[in-house]
């Protein structure tokens, strides 16, 4: 590629939350500047409590457009919401409920869109994509919605979303979104739904958040260009528009 993605080593996981949390602020300060209201679409795993947290800090709450964000999530298990394995988990006790001073959210629960998995994988797709259309999100000539900013992680895998090596969302041809049969090959093996990688080059930016020494290989085959992007599919995220925040621990084998 011609344009690298910029890169940034910070010194541990507290130091990454808070380099995305700052990303996230701008990328939303922006977006509503030009636009009127800023798309985020978040993750799931172990990185965005820490994120939530960050965000909830006073001074960067105070920073934040919270009355213009809308936030939208790139996959989830195709779980209950109540259940600790959701991408929702995260995101309802630290960013939705009242913190440890009793402060309320800043965010209310309607302008958080999660999957419906309380439908089937087809219908629960139809749906998602159906929603961000009536949000009037810009979608692109393929019909990705167009997120101001779209967050990322990666397993011990090199995936990202839900697109696992080998599975047929990372070809140039995959649907926008699809169901994912449960991965035998990682944890936790339940199914899930998810866009496919074409999301991340139709948003307006990409932030990957990369922490800890269990993804520093994962992370040194993405970043030394090992593989495709069927094997190794976070390669997708190496584009111009994407910010890799990584902590030294993560980035041990660069």
């Amino acid at each position: 590629m011609s344009e690298l993605p910029v890169r940034r080593i910070v010194d541990d996981a507290a130091a990454a939350a808070i380099a995305t949390a700052e990303l996230v602020i701008a990328a939303a300060q922006h977006a509503v500047d030009e636009r009127g209201v800023f798309h985020l679409c978040t993750t799931g795993g172990s990185t965005p409590a820490a994120l939530y947290a960050a965000l909830r800090e006073p001074e960067r709450a105070a920073r934040m457009p919270w009355g213009a964000t809308q936030i939208w999530f790139g996959d989830d298990r195709h779980v209950p919401r109540t259940s600790p394995l959701s991408n929702l988990a995260p995101l309802d006790a630290v960013l939705l409920a009242r913190d440890s001073h009793g402060v309320a959210s800043p965010i209310g629960n309607d302008q958080v869109h999660p999957w419906p998995t309380d439908e089937d994988g087809p219908k629960a797709v139809s749906d998602y994509l159906a929603a961000a259309r009536a949000a009037k999100i810009q979608h692109t000539p393929e019909g990705f919605p167009q997120f101001d900013l779209v967050l990322i992680g990666i397993g011990g895998d090199a995936h990202c979303l839900s697109v696992f090596p080998g599975s047929p969302l990372a070809s140039s041809d995959a649907p926008i979104a699809a169901p994912v049969p449960a991965p035998t090959h990682i944890e936790p093996h339940v199914p899930r739904l998810s866009f496919s990688l074409g999301l991340l080059p139709a948003a307006r930016a990409v932030c990957a958040t990369v922490v800890g020494a269990g993804k520093s290989a994962a992370l040194a085959r993405i970043l030394n260009g090992e593989g495709t992007v069927s094997e190794v599919p976070a390669k997708a995220a190496l584009i111009p528009t994407a910010t890799w925040i990584i902590d030294r621990a993560a980035a041990a084998d660069l």
